[in-house]
């Protein structure tokens, strides 16, 4: 979008938003063959199969605890590293093999380590459910070994399932605490205020920097205060959406962090908000990614429907450039359907609703870019799996790299998702199950879709020249 189009004046341009969360546990977690370490990349990928191997005996039904008789079955395991060292004591290592995994959930073939802590138990799922064989496991390693260890239930790189063990302290690096929670927050907070202000109309920015030289007026506040108190609602109702999911899922996040951005028709990049723990699986990763920007989305789309409303009716206090609506097919549509004729004019009268309610879509739409950690992401990763998602995500940022050689709001896009939100996606603690709820996983892949409606620019040279292909030739 363009610069400058606002006649209040107000920016108006290129803008996006980052809805993302960082979780507070371990950034990289790495499997490699014969207990070399390699990037977390490729870890976990959809299986609703039972990937049953050649090693062992046949699954045993039973559900409880391997017995005495069954540690005396279990063949030989491979112990993989340094003249056969391995990084958790010996009798933990026992207790896991012998106690915690059994017949009905995961059977053991290999034991290598794990960066500088764990261990990684390679071998073949025996149970049908890989979360409901998470659960057993997890439930019996607290059992055996208290809370003192962290059980990852994923695949390899070669595709295979493996168990990953880490110490405690390991598995929970990277939290921050509760003082400077609070203090991120508040002074995201503050920026945020001050760069949404900038960009409707009040140059609070500019004010603050050099009062002497800004005037600004009581009524320049009231003016902006429409767009952006209605901005501020589709944000606010897009983290809503988050924390409702966290909660039927019984999620802990730490406070949200505006983004400011202060430039365009966007005052901030929406919001970064970091889970605390691990994620159970995929489905729970589908559900808390989706509700973000599907209520979002919902909020931003009767916003901007409303705005046309009054825009039609006449009820307007703003002016953007017709050839603006351009950049967006979805708002091309919707600008035809309910201006019509007005639109021949260079300028059209507008109400803020609908520039707010533009704005919020470019929101969500930005968010829902499958790259990184950003909410299309984590979709993609909960959907199709880890290896997947990551051939995705490296497409979507080379074609991000290509269109911002032309558009300034791929450039800018980019950079923030490089900075701040270029993953790895934390591991979820069971991933080798696919998501089980249809409509989910169709709400998900229909919010994938949003960013080519609103993101995607109106191909009018090609209609032009479609419509001058069918017009009748004169003799």
């Amino acid at each position: 979008m363009s610069h400058g189009l606002l006649q209040r004046p107000r920016p108006f341009g290129p803008a996006s938003s980052v809805q993302c969360h960082r979780n507070s546990s371990i950034r990289n977690l790495t499997l490699g063959r014969k207990g070399h370490v390699r990037p977390f990349q490729g870890l976990a990928r959809s299986s609703d199969k039972d990937p049953q191997g050649t090693e062992g005996p046949p699954s045993d039904p039973s559900s409880s605890p391997a017995s005495t008789s069954e540690q005396q079955q279990q063949p030989s395991v491979a112990v993989v590293g340094e003249d056969g060292n391995l990084q958790l004591p010996k009798e933990v290592i026992d207790r896991i093999k012998f106690t915690v995994f059994g017949f009905d959930t995961f059977w053991v073939t290999s034991v290598e380590n794990y960066k500088a802590d764990g261990v990684v138990f390679k071998g073949n799922m025996r149970g049908k459910d890989p979360y409901a064989s998470y659960e057993k496991m997890r439930d019996r390693m607290k059992t055996e070994l208290g809370e003192d260890y962290q059980l990852f239930l994923l695949e390899d790189q070669e595709d295979k399932p493996t168990a990953v063990v880490l110490p405690k302290t390991a598995a929970n690096e990277g939290t921050i605490s509760k003082v400077t929670e609070v203090w991120l927050t508040v002074l995201f907070a503050g920026l945020t205020l001050i760069t949404t202000a900038n960009s409707n109309g009040v140059p609070l920015l500019q004010f603050l920097i050099d009062p002497f030289r800004t005037p600004i007026s009581t009524q320049d506040f009231l003016d902006a205060l429409p767009g952006a108190l209605a901005f501020f609602f589709a944000l606010g109702a897009h983290e809503w959406g988050h924390q409702w999911a966290a909660k039927r899922r019984g999620l802990g996040t730490y406070y949200p962090l505006f983004v400011p951005a202060g430039f365009g028709f966007l005052g901030s990049f929406g919001a970064i908000t970091r889970i605390r723990g691990f994620v159970p699986n995929r489905e729970a990763l589908l559900d808390f990614a989706a509700s973000g920007p599907l209520v979002g989305t919902g909020v931003a789309g009767a916003i901007t429907f409303l705005g046309f409303v009054l825009s039609s009716l006449g009820v307007t206090d703003v002016s953007i450039d017709s050839s603006s609506f351009a950049d967006s097919f979805f708002m091309a549509v919707a600008a035809q359907a309910f201006l019509g004729d007005d639109l021949v004019n260079p300028v059209v009268q507008v109400n803020s609703l609908l520039v707010a309610g533009w704005a919020a879509l470019v929101v969500n739409s930005l968010n829902l870019i499958p790259a990184g950690e950003l909410d299309g992401g984590r979709i993609a990763l909960a959907v199709w799996g880890r290896k997947s998602a990551g051939v995705l995500s490296i497409a979507t940022l080379g074609t991000l790299a290509l269109t911002s050689l032309a558009s300034s709001l791929s450039f800018y896009w980019i950079g923030l998702v490089l900075f701040l939100q270029r993953g790895p996606v934390l591991p979820c603690s069971e991933e080798l199950g696919a998501p089980k709820d249809d409509k989910a996983i169709t709400a998900g892949l229909a919010l994938l879709a949003l960013p080519l409606l609103v993101l995607a620019p109106y191909p009018i040279e090609l209609v032009l020249a479609m419509q001058e292909m069918s017009a009748p030739v004169p003799f």
